[in-house]
């Protein structure tokens, strides 16, 4: 059975501006696959997903800030419902 889960930024991160999405709403993700690029005025970091499902929804747009908590995406995966953690964004480059 289907669950859905919001992609959400890790508590103890700071806030950060939504660059870019990578995978556009309506594809498939895989584990641990960047999803969209954010800053944090210095650097730039890739938001990678937790679990693998189909992206169905973005909850932000380009110049966006993004605080600890916020809901990024909705990702929608197959399976019995499980407890999804929150993402950490890494560091590019």
């Amino acid at each position: 059975m289907p669950f859905m889960y919001e992609l959400k930024i890790a508590a103890e991160e700071p806030s950060y501006t939504f660059v870019q999405q990578l995978i556009p709403a309506g594809s498939l993700v895989g584990t641990g696959q960047a999803v969209c690029t954010l800053t944090d005025g210095a650097m730039e970091f890739h938001l990678p997903a937790p679990r693998q499902g189909l992206l169905v929804e973005w909850f932000v747009e380009h110049g966006a800030v993004i605080e600890n908590g916020d809901s990024v995406a909705r990702i929608v995966c197959e399976g019995a419902e499980v407890a999804v953690p929150a993402a950490v964004p890494m560091r590019l480059g």
